[in-house]
């Protein structure tokens, strides 16, 4: 019985609070609270009609100890044509090459050129586009011995720098000399470091159109520890007004064989479910298994589901009460036992009642309840 009466209950697929609400009016029996609360969890209807999930706090990546020891990359299109945008993390200092093609070796041919030129970075931050991935550049990257690294798929936000480094390449582009808006960026100062990405690059400011002292020009090293404060004060408001912005809220992490289900963004209900292999190297990502395929995903678009709960086993028939009042079915055999005498009539005393014209009773407070008769 008490499955039905929970059937019921959640008709309408109300949430946990309102269900509990509207048992209130009519049944209860011992920890129905907890039964509402897993027959909601667990209603197929309601996992897949769930909104998508809130956004984690932020993750902002520490300064490197060096110029080039970390490096992003991303390709930008404007205008029908494509760029390669390689930005540094420590000193913000932007490259930007043109594509003749999209294919991966144009990309690799590209990015061997501007190692020529600074060297080889430590590690390189890039998407999962077709470009970067395959045997080739896995290769390459062997080569020239640096660490690739790819973010999660459809979350641009895992590769805020190169996303970031893109907006400002695109604004360069579109300028009618981009070379010299290019080098114009890499000789102005940045709020996040106080610094020129060139002063940070090359240990000294660039000479550009704008008239200069000789002296402003000669390699002088900025204080790398005021740039690694201010750069950490800069992270710090990004971090706060983030976390404020969008109400973020952590979520646990999965284990290896749990069961979920998978939406993007901009996708609708969690219809499509998946079983976790493993948790990748970049955070909050995820290799899962779906329809045959293996996919990466990031945690956000990935929620746990819930199994309905086994409702034979809970003796559901024991004791139910409806309007207040006990229905406990007994056995067939045994007969029924003898009502209980009648219990002795109890005294109330009256209390008098006082009445406006209006018909509106009277009570006085209860602090006065001695005082008052």
């Amino acid at each position: 019985m008490r499955p039905e009466i929970l059937r019921r209950i959640h008709d309408g697929h109300q949430g946990i609070v309102k269900c509990r609400e509207r048992a209130k009016c009519s049944v209860w029996w011992p920890r129905i609270s907890r039964d509402i609360q897993e027959i909601v969890s667990t209603c197929k209807h309601c996992q897949e009609s769930k909104p998508t999930q809130k956004r984690e706090p932020l993750i902002t990546t520490p300064l490197p100890n060096r110029p080039w020891e970390r490096v992003a990359a991303d390709i930008c299109k404007l205008n029908t044509q494509h760029y390669l945008v390689v930005v540094d993390y420590f000193s913000r200092y932007i490259e930007i090459a043109y594509l003749k093609d999209m294919s991966s070796e144009t990309t690799r041919a590209k990015l061997k050129n501007i190692f020529s030129r600074w060297g080889c970075p430590n590690e390189l931050i890039t998407d999962n586009g077709p470009q970067f991935s395959g045997r080739a550049f896995m290769q390459f990257s062997q080569e020239y011995d640096f660490r690739h690294i790819t973010t999660s798929p459809h979350y641009a936000q895992a590769n805020g720098e190169a996303e970031r480094a893109v907006q400002t390449a695109k604004k360069i582009l579109r300028q009618a000399d981009p070379f010299l808006a290019l080098m114009i960026y890499r000789a102005t100062p940045l709020q996040a470091t106080g610094v020129s990405p060139a002063q940070l690059m090359l240990g000294r400011q660039i000479r550009t159109t704008v008239p200069t002292l000789e002296t402003k020009l000669q390699p002088v090293w900025p204080d790398l520890q005021h740039v690694r404060q201010v750069d950490e004060r800069v992270k710090q408001g990004y971090r706060h007004a983030y976390n404020n912005r969008h109400d973020v809220r952590p979520l646990p992490e999965l284990q290896s064989g749990l069961s979920v289900a998978v939406k993007l963004d901009s996708e609708k209900g969690w219809t499509k479910t998946a079983t976790v292999l493993k948790q990748c190297d970049s955070p909050r990502s995820y290799l899962v298994q779906t329809d045959g395929r293996v996919l990466r995903r990031n945690r956000r678009h990935l929620r746990p589901l819930l199994s309905a709960p086994n409702t034979s086993e809970k003796g559901g028939e024991d004791h139910i009460e409806c309007d207040g009042e006990p229905h406990s079915p007994a056995p067939a055999s045994d007969p029924p036992p003898d009502p209980p005498p009648d219990p002795p009539p109890v005294t109330v005393p009256v209390t008098p009642v006082h009445m406006t014209s209006s018909g509106r009773l009277v009570k006085p407070p209860d602090r006065y309840g001695e005082y008052v008769k």
